[in-house]
């Protein structure tokens, strides 16, 4: 049942970027309408998949790609919908929605079905602990990203004086700023309670807090990129363009660090062995 809720979703997330590219390609009355209630009815359907898999799978839908992927789908879609309430542009769900059914759908690529037992060091609340404040993490940056790319976007039509109907529907730059400098501190919160909450599982389990696995080098890489910015924002006074470009050069790599080193390295946090994996970090 929670894989039909899942493709449902999925289907419904599909739809709603397509009404909302339809939209700024025609100005049509409906279509924008339709993206945003097609999306919110996509995280419905999406929740209610989540939450099923919760109580009918006998293990906490973390413990997978699959599931840290639809994790991380559903965290933008809920950030995306919130910031319905400032600001009702349809390109932020041109962007979001069309980024949550391409999570989900590579989730899905992956590993839906366990290949094995869940190992015992996987049945421990540490581990919604750790993933969701990393997911929560990570999903606050690819806003950030996405508002970066609008910036970048909207302040080169007003460069070019080419000031209609897209330039109309875009976020301010004030507003876009405002919401990348308000996700930083509360993006990086989040990461590190999940970096730190990941030590401390680690050392309950392992006796060790930590190992240089490699998806632990590279979140902490992750880590001094962002407190980087921080430092930018607060003390150079980084903001606008520059601000921008280091959101998506940030999320980038929060990326790879979260998707490219499980792919492509061994260790603890690989996605090539769902079953004896901590997949969500």
């Amino acid at each position: 049942m929670d894989l039909i809720f899942f493709k449902s979703a999925v289907v419904l997330y599909l739809i709603s970027t397509l009404s909302f590219f339809i939209f700024l390609l025609s100005s049509s009355s409906l279509t924008c309408p339709t993206g945003l209630w097609t999306a919110r009815l996509g995280f419905g359907c999406h929740s209610l998949s989540i939450i099923h898999r919760t109580f009918f799978s006998g293990f906490f839908p973390l413990a997978t790609p699959f599931d840290a992927l639809s994790m991380f789908a559903w965290l933008i879609t809920c950030l995306f919908l919130l910031i319905q309430h400032r600001d009702s542009s349809p390109i932020f769900g041109a962007m979001a929605t069309p980024m949550a059914a391409v999570l989900m759908i590579a989730g899905a690529t992956l590993s839906y079905q366990l290949e094995g037992p869940i190992v015992p060091i996987l049945h421990s609340w540490w581990l919604p602990i750790h993933v969701s404040f990393a997911l929560a993490g990570n999903s606050v940056f690819a806003i950030m990203a996405i508002c970066g790319l609008m910036y970048l976007y909207q302040e080169r039509l007003i460069k070019r004086k080419r000031l209609g109907r897209i330039h109309k529907l875009l976020p301010s730059l004030e507003t876009l700023d405002f919401i990348n400098r308000r996700g930083l501190p509360i993006g990086f919160f989040l990461m590190t309670v999940g970096i730190l909450s990941g030590a401390l599982w680690a050392g309950s389990a392992w006796g060790f807090y930590w190992s240089w696995d490699p998806k632990e080098t590279w979140s902490l890489i992750t880590w001094f990129a962002y407190a980087v910015m921080i430092h930018q924002r607060l003390v150079l006074g980084w903001r606008g363009k520059r601000a921008a470009i280091m959101a998506i050069i940030g999320f980038a790599l929060v990326m790879f660090t979260f998707i490219g080193v499980s792919l492509m390295f061994g260790g603890h946090h690989s996605f090539r062995n769902p079953t004896l994996r901590i997949t969500g970090a």
